[in-house]
């Protein structure tokens, strides 16, 4: 064969790496393309309410699978809620844009119309509530009920969904500043619902007395073998603003809380003192924590045989001997 009639083919290395370049940098623009347009499968979130009434309590929800964060804007000037489910009222008639951030990703809009509250409402079964309109960041704060056919309580005061406190007359303590709407449901009926506005401003600063540190700082450097002494004391325990309300027929009522999951451990935690909780005794022999009480109730029914609550001389409750049964639901 003549050697001219051959076809010579010949590939030079140089080409061939950029063209592998040109196609790994491809490869990884459209895989960060279709990553930073990652497809928002939330397409809308639950209200679940009665009516939309101006005052009366709307729930807001999203269940959305393997999400990790909420926040929820209200439209009317009230804090951020951060839960993927909560309660809230509007105190005035009008529209309201409800926006919910999942994941900081997705963004989901509705507008809901709130009416005037034109139910034939008789005023004395209204509850009679009564508290500060401004209060500080980390103050305890007293609420009072003084309604005369009251005889049970759901407090909620603005910081989430669940019922804050069961008793005619809680304190609370505010950890977020803020515009909050405090409500008040007695008997169990929530057509008759109280709102009270409350602005919680920031934590007073405290003023510094300056000649009295100096003076405390010499003192201490000189020591003081007594004052040492004193100091090496271990304190009493906290007393709780509630320890004093709680006895057994109240205890029961902080037991159906937890069953119901409408008192969340922190606040039971509240009718104890801080730093010494009790221990539960239960009718088997066996003895276990508060926490795992609450951890073996919780959305649990249960049927309560008896309460027993022993105190120390300080007041504070040392055991709780428990009978309580699972109701079956055959």
């Amino acid at each position: 064969m003549n050697k001219s009639n051959q076809i010579k083919t010949h590939f030079d290395g140089k080409v061939i790496l950029l063209f592998t370049i040109v196609f790994i940098v491809s490869c990884g623009l459209l895989a960060f393309k279709v990553n930073a347009k990652k497809a928002c499968n939330i397409k809308e979130f639950k209200i679940d309410a009665p009516s939309y009434k101006a005052g009366e309590l709307i729930t807001f929800s999203d269940n959305t699978p393997n999400s990790y964060e909420w926040r929820w804007y209200f439209g009317d000037g009230t804090n951020i809620s951060y839960r993927s489910k909560v309660v809230h009222s509007f105190a005035k008639p009008g529209k309201y844009t409800i926006k919910l951030r999942v994941d900081n990703n997705c963004t989901i809009e509705k507008t809901i119309t709130i009416v005037p509250k034109k139910d034939v409402i008789n005023e004395a079964l209204l509850p009679k509530i009564s508290g500060p309109k401004v209060v500080y960041q980390g103050d305890p704060v007293q609420f009072k009920d003084s309604t005369a056919h009251a005889k049970s309580w759901e407090w909620r005061f603005g910081d989430g969904m669940k019922v804050d406190a069961i008793d005619q007359n809680p304190t609370h303590v505010y950890r977020i500043p803020g515009k909050k709407l405090v409500s008040l449901v007695v008997n169990g009926d929530i057509k008759y619902v109280q709102n009270l506005e409350v602005m919680v401003l920031p934590a007073k600063k405290e003023e510094r007395d300056i000649v009295s540190e100096r003076l405390a700082r010499r003192t201490s450097a000189r020591g003081d073998a007594v004052q040492d002494f004193f100091n090496q004391l271990p304190e009493s325990p906290k007393r709780s603003a509630e320890l004093g309300n709680l006895n057994e027929e109240t205890f029961k009522g902080v037991l159906l809380g937890i069953c119901s999951d409408k008192l969340s451990f922190e606040h039971v935690k509240r009718y104890f003192c801080e730093d010494d909780l009790p221990l539960v005794k239960l009718r088997t022999g066996k003895t276990i924590s508060l926490k795992q009480l609450d951890d073996e109730i919780r959305n649990r029914n249960i049927n309560v045989k008896k309460i027993e609550l022993q105190r120390d001389q300080d007041g504070c409750i040392t055991l709780i001997n428990l009978n309580y049964r699972y109701k079956s639901i055959f």
